[in-house]
């Protein structure tokens, strides 16, 4: 998210706008990073759920709230600041 806010808000300020790619490369990379970093944790996750005997549904709490929450939240700004970057302003009078 960080590389997609500042890349986009740096093209922004340039007056920019990057092609489709250029604008959802960042959030793809973020994807990517995502995805390395729950392959890695998720086994020190199990780990702890079996050392301290987690109930199912506190397994599941935990990884909704510990995983799915906040790579959706990072996921959704990444793709908010490249459709921001991509915007073309029209100005009324045209």
């Amino acid at each position: 998210m960080i590389l997609s806010r500042t890349l986009a808000k740096q093209r922004i300020a340039r007056g920019d706008r990057p092609s489709w790619g250029a604008a959802w490369g960042p959030v793809a990379f973020d994807a990517a990073c995502l995805v390395f970093a729950f392959v890695v944790l998720f086994r020190l996750f199990q780990a702890m759920t079996e050392m301290f005997n987690f109930p199912i549904w506190a397994t599941a709490t935990a990884l909704l709230a510990l995983g799915f929450i906040p790579v959706q939240a990072v996921l959704i700004f990444s793709s908010l600041w490249a459709s921001k970057s991509r915007w073309l302003d029209k100005d009324v009078s045209e």
